[in-house]
């Protein structure tokens, strides 16, 4: 397997586990009645914005769809379909952020709103990767050449994507701080 897949794999492994992370600390802040750590889900949103949203989601479509769509044009279904499923992602972040803004500005609801977004997201995620990988990646393994696949491993490489390397929770709290 190519390794810019594995990258694929981890980032989107990394971007579940934040959102992941956002629900947790929304349900049991919503659940014990208290005041959530405002910076820490702020931090995780934030991560989201600036890799998945910015960074890879443009990648793909710069260097991955467009070597798939050059070696195969009969992909421009499945292509399409992928940058509607970005520009959805988006949708879901906008949710999800606002309703974060409107919790720490005080809205007694928002805290579940923001749990509820979150998953939302991160089921949204998953199957938007699982489509992936059937209608696009099934097919940039049969006709991408090696040098290909290495312009688009470079091209993800170039993200330096904080969480996707990180290997602990403890990699994983420091590279959030980082980030602050």
């Amino acid at each position: 397997m190519p390794r810019a897949i594995e990258m694929m794999n981890e980032r989107q492994r990394a971007m579940s586990s934040a959102l992941l992370a956002v629900r947790t600390l929304a349900r049991a802040a919503v659940r014990s009645q208290s005041k959530p750590d405002f910076a820490q889900l702020k931090r995780l949103v934030g991560y989201v914005e600036r890799f998945p949203q910015k960074i890879h989601q443009v990648a793909e479509e710069q260097h991955l769809f467009r070597a798939i769509l050059a070696r195969e044009p009969n992909t421009g279904g499945a292509v399409a379909r992928a940058k509607r499923d970005h520009a959805a992602c988006m949708g879901y972040f906008v949710r999800m952020s606002t309703a974060l803004k409107h919790w720490e500005n005080g809205s007694p609801t928002a805290g579940k709103e923001v749990a509820l977004y979150a998953d939302e997201y991160v089921r949204f995620c998953r199957l938007y990767a699982r489509a992936e990988a059937r209608d696009l990646l099934s097919v940039a393994l049969k006709v991408l050449s090696d040098s290909e696949w290495q312009t688009i491993e470079r091209a993800y490489a170039a993200a330096n994507d904080p969480l996707a390397a990180s290997k602990s929770r403890q990699e994983c709290a420091q590279a959030l701080s980082a980030l602050s």
